[in-house]
């Protein structure tokens, strides 16, 4: 099985420079190998997501020159 999102992640990095040069630290809305549009927050990327194609994947990914990594902590560590 591919992995989930693998073919939109592709898609925008196939798109990267692109929208650096024209929507850099916007949000991008993309579902296979299409970026569907571009929008100035997160949550409108979203909401337009769910409206446009239900309950189902699809990527909202901000559109940034270097990606920062991210931590996330469980309560449950140790448990």
């Amino acid at each position: 099985m591919p992995e989930l999102l693998e073919t939109e992640l592709k898609t925008y990095e196939d798109h990267r420079d692109e929208l650096l040069g024209s929507d850099s630290g916007k949000f991008a809305l993309i579902k296979g190998e299409q970026v569907i549009s571009v929008f100035d927050t997160k949550a409108d990327a979203i909401r337009n997501g769910y409206e446009r194609f239900g309950n189902v994947p699809f990527l909202v990914k901000q559109i940034v020159q270097v990606e920062a990594p991210q931590n996330f902590t469980s309560n449950l560590l140790g448990v």
